[in-house]
């Protein structure tokens, strides 16, 4: 009578089940290393830069800002030559008809109310008249696993419904909070597995949810949309995680080298998009 091999391993199905799952998280974890290029001159792009070109713009912001600036800076020396003037508050003059993208740092990393407080200073003491589209952002930074979204969201409306009241003639772009890419990984899945927390996955979630506040609140208002360029690949795939059956997006890692700040493939789409959206307000506008 034959003998069974003594090296064949037989499995019960809860080891079944565990060796599939491990094999999946393996394979998870080797996922998003594919090489992307950065954003290309085309002439969608150039025709917003042309609508752009007479455009007169304040962006505040903090470093993942400053990232977008430099990938202004990437696509305009694709064009030849600057369309749009982009320098520090008080760095460049402002004139009717010259296209110029005027740039500080507000607020307090951390304190997203610092920003609000400091964006409505700068367009009331500063800028006020001078200008004709006006955004700002906060940083992934401003929202951790604990924030209260809520509240954060209310100060953030007050701030644009109070200014689009007092300065009707200034068009304002709605900015959605950026986002960081996830942990991965086998020793991350079987944290998860115990029920420990990922807080970079909760921090995600809490900015995913002040972004979905936006765009419900602010639909018919100017966006741009930060955080779906972020999470979002050049083919249309969206890098993205569950948790409690609810899909959440994070930054393709692709576009990072640290899982925050834009490197230099994903500032090129990020300054892309932000060319789109202030040539997009700027069509929007009566004439």
């Amino acid at each position: 009578m034959p003998q069974a091999c003594p090296h064949r391993f037989h499995f019960d199905r809860p080891m079944r089940m565990i060796v599939l799952l491990l094999s999946t998280a393996f394979l998870m974890a080797c996922a998003g290393g594919e090489s992307v290029q950065p954003k290309s001159m085309d002439d969608a792009l150039k025709a917003d830069f042309e609508s752009a070109a007479s455009v007169r713009v304040y962006f505040g912001h903090q470093s993942v800002g400053g990232n977008i600036v430099d990938g202004l800076a990437d696509l305009q020396r694709q064009l030849g030559k600057p369309v749009l003037h982009v320098g520090e508050l008080d760095a460049l003059s402002v004139s009717p008809g010259r296209g110029v993208l005027l740039h500080t740092r507000v607020g307090e990393n951390g304190k997203p109310d610092s920003k609000c407080e400091d964006f409505r200073r700068i367009l009331d003491e500063k800028l006020s008249g001078q200008i004709d589209v006006a955004l700002f952002k906060f940083c992934y930074i401003d929202f951790s696993d604990t924030s209260d979204v809520d509240a954060v969201f209310a100060t953030y409306a007050r701030t644009m419904d109070d200014l689009k009241q007092r300065h009707p003639q200034i068009t304002f772009i709605h900015v959605t909070a950026p986002l960081r890419t996830v942990d991965r990984g086998l020793g991350v899945w079987a944290r998860e597995m115990l029920g420990r927390r990922n807080r970079t996955k909760l921090a995600n979630v809490s900015r995913n949810e002040f972004n979905r506040r936006l765009v419900e609140k602010y639909s018919t208002d100017p966006i741009f949309d930060l955080a779906r360029v972020m999470s979002t690949l050049p083919d249309g795939r969206r890098e993205s995680f569950e948790i409690d059956g609810r899909t959440y997006y994070s930054l393709v890692p692709a576009y990072t080298d640290d899982g925050g700040h834009l490197n230099t493939v994903g500032r090129s789409y990020a300054a892309a998009e932000l060319i789109h959206s202030i040539a997009a307000a700027r069509n929007d506008q009566p004439e």
